[in-house]
């Protein structure tokens, strides 16, 4: 497999994970100065790598085949010399076993681009428009702001004690919430190394209008090595992410959860510290290896992670802040509330164990979102939680 070490396997089985993301692009283009407009010119060249063949998805986005040894991530510095990693070691037996086990109350949800898979030797990559590279350039500035102590910024999370984790594991199901433009709403789980450097990789979906032009909901991620500084991108808008499938990559739409039904559409979300950090996707009708990120990019999150959070996190103006989740509160549980089951965390071994095996700790920022553990109940799927909230004015 080389010698270049990789970590965190993400896997996806069965069904999809819930969330939202919004924000503001106060014009596309804005008040760029000549200097920025051929800088983006110069990223959109370098982005887009020439295509052996297209797809358009139903939305227009355009989806390139690229040579897997000429896509944009093997630009970066750190990764000049490295081998591209095909295959992951096999997954842990507990996680497989316990995502069989919950399939009794959830629907498989087919994902990715009907028809499309890309020739062999190729990768499949959303094409990147000069909006996109607006929209993340303001996205991170909102990412650097979000802690509890900026205006507007509020989470609903369960958290891991201190300690040190090799992996995280979370069923997510999907909600659509009302966002406005300068507002995001998001679910997640989360892995980070809190130092002087906090790094965090961050697994959820989103939904964005201004920039998709729909309000469906996508997989979606993001990376940071240095607390959103200098270093990080969302989905592959910066060389990082190593894409290894022919047929699912990032941007691709996935079906929400119906208010009130019995079945709720769900995607399993796992992080596990082996030799590859992948980001792996089982659903119908099949699974599929999307890609990873290469231990390379950090530092100390490469060795192990110190916290991991599951549950939401909104921001938007002051007194207007959007709905998280399904925009109702935790206590209204399974069909109406966002959830996240089967918690479960990685320890030396890279085996999964149900999360209740350390402190967990349900916290909130304000009084207009609550999150709930509510444990390994009978008849439950292992350890699980919810979170959610309507917002408003005065949030």
């Amino acid at each position: 497999m080389g010698t270049t070490k990789i970590f965190f396997l993400l896997s996806f089985l069965n069904v999809v994970m819930a969330a939202f993301l919004v924000f503001e692009l106060g014009g596309v283009g804005g008040d760029m100065s000549t200097e920025e407009d051929m800088e983006l010119e110069r990223q959109l060249k370098f982005l887009n790598k020439p295509a052996r063949k297209s797809f358009q998805d139903l939305d227009g986005s355009i989806y390139d085949c690229v040579d897997i040894d000429k896509q944009p991530a093997l630009d970066h510095p750190l990764l000049k010399n490295h081998k591209i990693q095909m295959e992951p070691p096999s997954l842990p037996k507990e996680v497989i076993n316990g995502n069989q086990a919950s399939r009794s109350f959830v629907e498989p949800v087919g994902i990715g681009i009907k028809g499309a898979e890309c020739p062999p030797g190729t990768v499949i990559i959303r094409g990147t428009r000069k909006e996109d590279l607006i929209w993340a350039r303001k996205q991170s500035k909102a990412y650097q702001s979000n802690t509890v102590k900026s205006s507007g910024y509020h989470l609903a999370v369960v958290s891991s004690a201190n300690g040190s984790y090799h992996g995280a594991s979370g069923m997510m199901n999907i909600f659509n919430p009302y966002v406005k433009p300068n507002q995001f709403s998001e679910a997640i789980i989360r892995v980070q190394h809190r130092s002087q450097k906090q790094a965090q990789l961050t697994s959820i979906l989103q939904v964005n209008p201004m920039l998709l032009k729909d309000n469906q909901s996508r997989l979606f991620s993001y990376w940071t090595a240095d607390e959103y500084r200098k270093t990080g991108c969302f989905n592959s808008l910066c060389p990082g992410f190593v894409q290894v499938s022919r047929n699912l990559t990032f941007g691709v739409v996935l079906t929400a959860s119906k208010y009130g039904q019995p079945f709720q559409s769900a995607i399993i979300i796992q992080v596990s510290q082996v030799q590859f950090l992948i980001f792996h996707c089982h659903t119908s009708p099949g699974d599929y290896q999307v890609g990873y990120w290469p231990k390379a990019l950090f530092t100390g999150l490469a060795d192990h992670a110190t916290e991991i959070c599951w549950g939401g996190e909104v921001h938007g103006p002051i007194n207007d802040s959007p709905p998280m989740g399904s925009g109702h509160f935790a206590v209204e549980q399974y069909g109406r509330a966002c959830f996240m089951a089967n918690l479960q965390i990685s320890n030396e071994a890279t085996v999964f164990v149900d999360a209740d095996t350390v402190e967990l700790t349900p916290s909130t920022t304000s009084d207009c979102y609550t999150s709930l553990f509510q444990g390994r109940l009978r008849g439950a799927p292992r350890d699980m939680m919810y979170f959610g909230g309507p917002g408003g004015d005065g949030c």
